[in-house]
């Protein structure tokens, strides 16, 4: 037993690492992506000065038609070194173009999925990275070395042929990218992906439609102490937490959301008097990562978002095109349906149970999350298109598909609350149409949802 245990937290302890290293990374991807492209140039200029300087004696054995004189490598270096930097100057400014037109066609939070997408910043790091090979080179060619044959010269014309491939990649890459099915159809297996990954993490634990009740003699309110988003949760070092003060915690947040300093994180309730409250608090703030912005890479609320953002932007009177709006409303049909097959909202995290008596349950050392707040996800992704699409009627069948999508694929608790949505939404849309056949394809879909039964989704 006690080898289980300690089994178990050397793999909780090993997964927080991994994903402490994956969230790190993931701040710092452009950086990290950029200055190895470049840090492989300089490694590569490196190598190539010390064969060329015969401080490594291997160029005998590389073929003669691969050197060169010392006078044409210069030449090719210092051609190479200006085209390259002209090149990569010309690649920013039109990442800087790109950059511009997302966030006036599409939205500012679009913007990363462009700029941080790996064939942007390889390719501006590969043209950087070539004009320092070319000035590094050129710098330890000395003019004692004439009597010499160098390689430098071909390794750059190398580089430069791989550079011709990467921009041809990176044209491809911006001519696609400005193209709003694909950047649709980018984010959505963006969100898809953080959303089965959030599932899968909570998945086989108990489930709960409302927080149990809880008896306990004494409870504690445990406070922020930072500002930011609360990007990441270590729910191991909450449970051992919880563990070590035999108490029960209930996250009063979720991923995603904007935390203020004494802003309540949780209620910890428990038999022991806490001692020594602040290093509870201490602890719990611990286990959190803000951020000064949000991130798709745990919140799959705020990768849905992303969606609606584009198509706000795209019903704007600014752009009018509803048509962009209803081909995003399916796709984000299908990632709202995925939360709604789940049955319950608070998640249970911990196995150790006391005791079940009266109904009342008794845990000890778990911890509850608010992980399927569906009612609340549904409500507030759809109030901002309701507002633009009410008086469009093929803005409005497009929302009561996306109604039908998510409701045949429901759980039978979450379909009740679906039929009360489209009740909703049928009373704060049909009456800005006046005419016999808009009224009539409104009924026909609201109708379809409300005769949805459980039956029909098995």
């Amino acid at each position: 037993m006690m080898k289980s245990m300690k089994g178990i937290l050397i793999l909780r302890g090993v997964r927080d690492v991994l994903q402490a290293l994956r969230l790190t990374f993931e701040e710092k991807r452009m950086w990290v992506t950029l200055g190895g492209s470049v840090l492989f140039s300089f490694v590569l200029a490196i190598g190539v000065i010390l064969l060329d300087t015969r401080l490594i004696t291997a160029l005998d054995y590389f073929p003669p038609f691969l050197l060169t004189s010392v006078n044409l490598a210069k030449s090719i270096l210092s051609l190479l070194a200006g085209s390259l930097f002209s090149v990569a100057t010309f690649t920013f400014a039109t990442m800087l173009s790109v950059i511009s037109f997302y966030s006036s066609n599409f939205s500012p939070r679009t913007v990363e999925n462009f700029l941080l997408h790996k064939t942007s910043m390889q390719t501006l790091g590969i043209f950087l990275g070539g004009f320092i090979y070319c000035l590094s080179s050129l710098f330890f060619m000395r003019s004692s070395e004439n009597e010499y044959l160098v390689i430098s010269a071909t390794v750059a014309l190398i580089y430069a042929l791989a550079c011709v491939l990467y921009f041809i990649k990176f044209v491809y890459n911006v001519a696609t990218s400005v193209q709003l099915e694909k950047l649709v159809n980018k984010i959505y297996k963006e969100a898809d992906k953080i959303v089965e990954e959030t599932i899968a993490s909570f998945q086989g634990k108990p489930m709960f439609d409302h927080l149990p009740q809880i008896e306990s003699l004494h409870q504690y309110t445990i406070q922020a102490d930072t500002n930011g988003y609360a990007e990441y949760i270590n729910f191991g070092r909450l449970l051992e937490l919880s563990k070590e003060f035999e108490g029960i915690m209930v996250l009063r947040f979720r991923i995603g959301d904007f935390l203020s300093v004494n802003e309540p994180l949780a209620i910890f309730y428990t038999n022991r008097k806490l001692e020594d409250e602040p290093r509870v608090r201490e602890a719990l703030n611990r286990s959190l990562t803000y951020e000064t912005e949000p991130s798709t890479m745990f919140d799959p609320n705020f990768a849905r978002k992303k969606l609606i953002e584009v198509a706000l932007r795209a019903v704007s009177p600014g752009i009018n095109d509803p048509n962009t709006a209803i081909h995003i409303l399916h796709y984000k049909a299908l990632l709202d349906a995925k939360f709604a097959r789940l049955p319950g909202r608070f998640v249970l995290m911990g196995e150790e149970k006391e005791d079940v008596d009266e109904g009342i349950l008794r845990y000890n050392g778990c911890v509850f999350y608010d992980f399927n707040n569906f009612s609340k996800d549904l409500y507030e992704s759809y109030w901002q298109l309701i507002h633009y699409m009410k008086t469009d009627i093929s803005g409005v069948v497009a929302l009561f598909d996306s109604l039908v999508t998510v409701a045949y694929a429901a759980h039978p608790k979450k379909l009740s609350y679906i039929k009360d949505y489209s009740n909703y939404l049928f009373n704060l849309t049909s009456p800005n149409f006046t005419e016999r056949l808009d009224q009539q394809n409104i009924e026909e879909r609201q109708q379809r949802i409300l005769e949805i039964t459980s039956d029909e989704q098995k």
